[in-house]
């Protein structure tokens, strides 16, 4: 299996993107792939209308051409920014590679990533009115895939991550799914507001010890830390206080289609301003 990140063009944070996967590939031992999604440009001729036209059939040939041109300048772009910054993080060069798929983020991210690691987005794709937020939401809470998004942190360290747990099926899912992740740390804590966990709970899934138990074999250092307050504010202030680079949680929301997309905590995390990475499952 590999981690995959999102090489998307435009007004992202795209190196501290790459960074991120590099030292989650280079701590793990996993392959890298770099993914780029470009728009066929026949059928991007075909949503401007130029070739439903007799007399602009020979202009939307050359449009097609203009915007074939623009995409190979943008993946050249993106590639070797890729590169760079696999090579100035000490990845090896078969440790990472590149793939150019054709189609919308929102049919390439989902797909690729489907059987990976994870698939690593910009921090700005958590607000992207775009396609590649639209890909975001659609690979964390329709397919359900687990996603890492990027914090704004340029040089994150990964020795300590922090588990949100409450015992919720997505908090369950989010420590399997992101397993392969948790092996980077050298450090977990295992963070809890026991206020906000159900009471009535007679299987006892919110007693942390659960997960400490589950993560034993990785014979990774876990300690068990219970806070008060919101729960965002409460785990922020946790990953500050212990420079932990990622925060491991279960999203909460539905789709934009529902008009809602997130839940309070998990839309206050993604919207930190100064926040550590996180990795996520729904």
């Amino acid at each position: 299996m590999a981690f995959y990140t999102a090489l998307a063009e435009g007004e992202f944070s795209l190196k501290e993107t790459i960074t991120l996967s590099c030292r989650l590939a280079k701590q793990t031992g996993k392959p890298l792939i770099g993914v780029t999604a470009m728009p066929d440009p026949a059928r991007a001729v075909m949503m401007t209308g130029a070739s439903m036209h007799g007399m602009m059939i020979a202009a939307g040939g050359q449009l097609a051409q203009g915007i074939r041109e623009a995409q190979n300048e943008a993946k050249e772009t993106l590639e070797a920014e890729f590169k760079t910054v696999c090579a100035a993080e000490g990845l090896s060069p078969d440790a990472y590679s590149i793939e150019h798929h054709v189609g919308l983020p929102t049919e390439i991210y989902p797909r690729v990533s489907l059987l990976s690691d994870g698939l690593i987005v910009a921090h700005e794709c958590i607000s992207a009115g775009n396609d590649h937020g639209m890909a975001f939401e659609s690979t964390l809470l329709d397919r359900r895939q687990p996603v890492i998004v990027s914090g704004t942190d340029g040089a994150p360290g990964l020795d300590t991550m922090i588990i949100a747990w409450d015992g919720s099926p997505q908090a369950s899912r989010a420590v399997r799914f992101h397993y392969p992740v948790l092996k980077a740390a050298k450090n977990i804590v295992i963070a809890q507001n026991s206020k906000k966990v159900d009471p009535d709970d007679r299987f006892g899934a919110d007693n942390p010890q659960r997960v400490a138990d589950f993560l034993a074999p990785l014979g990774i250092p876990t300690e068990i830390v219970h806070f008060d307050g919101a729960v965002a504010k409460g785990l922020l202030t946790l990953a500050e206080e212990r420079n932990a680079g990622m925060i491991v949680a279960g999203a909460y929301g539905h789709s934009k289609l529902e008009e809602m997309v997130f839940g309070g905590v998990s839309r206050n995390l993604l919207r930190a301003e100064n926040g550590p990475a996180l990795a996520l499952s729904h």
